[in-house]
């Protein structure tokens, strides 16, 4: 068997979502909006293999194998994930947590598995649909540029569109991996538990429609603010459940206080946060810079991006 092999960029998510009402089908409560980025990604290779199965950074994954597992059962019911294996890997490595590499190994194994089982590929989509079926924020990562999951009643209205590019709005980024422990699984349930959660449902619904159109409106000011506010609502969740879990940590606050100073002096910079600790920073062409300057100062390793495409297969 040929050796197939695919690229997908991470997202970060400018309208994130929490919680799923169907977890076999991983659709959210409300829509989500993300925007793709240049300098993070997967690449995944397929090959055919007595030892199968995903393997990440050459490691068995069990949770991707079960992720994975529903992906191939709906391309081929007869298939097992461990009838080939599949080789992931994260670039650049490391335990960063909140960065998207779910989103786009998701992206990159929903490719390959369709070159592999599938007679012939459809459009993005339906490619997004089987996607979603790794992880919800892998649809949004395999259509690429600022996308938008609508969250619909079942698989069927549960899909990802591209709705703009680097030419409605020129956002930079500037990326800074932090790690953590927590499980984005264990988030995604604690925030059912917060009495804020029905709130944040609709408000989140609304967010997207006001995101969209900053996006095409090419209103990096109001993106970045739409994106803040969000940022403090998904972590609110974690904070009133149950568990009273704590995502950020001292670095991201730091990181979060810097932005704001930059801000005052007059640089376009804007904080946001997924699930996890780690922070993307939302800003311009001209101010991308000295953002990167001004957070590596501070002792961070920190990586400039751009607006990201689709996922490809190599």
């Amino acid at each position: 068997m040929a050796e197939y092999r695919a690229v997908a960029y991470t997202m970060q998510g400018l309208v994130k979502y929490h919680g799923l009402k169907d977890w076999k089908l991983r659709i959210p409560y409300h829509d989500s909006i993300s925007v793709n980025t240049t300098s993070m990604k997967t690449e995944a290779s397929i090959t055919d293999s007595r030892q199968g199965g995903v393997f990440i950074e050459g490691k068995a994954n069990d949770s991707a194998n079960s992720r994975l597992q529903a992906i191939v059962s709906r391309l081929d019911p007869s298939k097992k994930v461990t009838d080939f294996r599949i080789d992931s890997r994260n670039l650049p490595s490391g335990k960063a947590k909140g960065i998207g590499y779910s989103s786009s190994a998701g992206a990159a194994l929903t490719l390959l598995a369709h070159r592999l089982l599938a007679e012939q590929r459809p459009e993005l989509r339906e490619l997004s649909k089987t996607a979603r079926l790794f992880a919800a924020s892998a649809s949004r990562s395999l259509v690429g540029g600022f996308s938008r999951l609508y969250a619909g009643k079942d698989d069927e209205g549960t899909y990802a569109e591209r709705f703009a590019d680097s030419r409605d709005l020129d956002l930079r980024m500037v990326i800074v991996p932090l790690p953590s422990r927590v499980r984005t699984e264990d988030a995604h349930r604690e925030v059912l538990t917060s009495p804020f959660f029905a709130a944040r449902v609709e408000s989140a619904q609304k967010r997207c429609d006001s995101m969209q159109k900053a996006i095409l409106g090419n209103d990096l000011d109001e993106v970045g603010r739409l994106a803040e506010r969000d940022t403090l609502e998904l972590h609110s969740l974690t904070m009133t459940g149950d568990s009273g879990l704590v995502i950020m940590t001292e670095d991201s606050i730091r990181i979060i206080g810097r932005v704001r100073e930059l801000r005052e002096e007059g640089v376009k910079a804007y904080y946001s946060m997924q699930t996890g600790p780690s922070v993307f920073v939302n800003t311009s062409d001209r101010d991308q810079g000295r953002v990167l300057k001004a957070i590596e100062k501070l002792g961070y390793r920190a990586y400039p991006s751009g607006v990201g495409g689709e996922a490809t297969l190599l």
